[in-house]
């Protein structure tokens, strides 16, 4: 009597656990203000004024009174 048992187990476990994790955060954030304020102010105020007053007065008189008297008597007495 012969007995043969045999008996093999193979057990293989080949576990492959690859785990990737990437976050990439980017951010750019550009702020540009620009605040321009340009207040002019041109005021200009011209005034002139001109008073001219002119006053021409011309009097002229003139009394001219002429009396002429001429007596002629002429007496003859013959």
């Amino acid at each position: 009597t012969t007995t043969t048992e045999t008996t093999t187990t193979t057990t293989e476990t080949t576990t492959t656990t690859t785990e990737t994790t990437t976050t990439t955060t980017e951010t750019t954030t550009t702020t540009t203000e620009t605040t321009t304020t340009t207040t002019e102010t041109t005021t200009t105020t011209t005034e002139t004024t001109t008073t001219t007053t002119e006053t021409t007065t011309t009097t002229t008189e003139t009394t001219t009174t002429t009396t002429e008297t001429t007596t002629t008597t002429t007496e003859t007495t013959t």
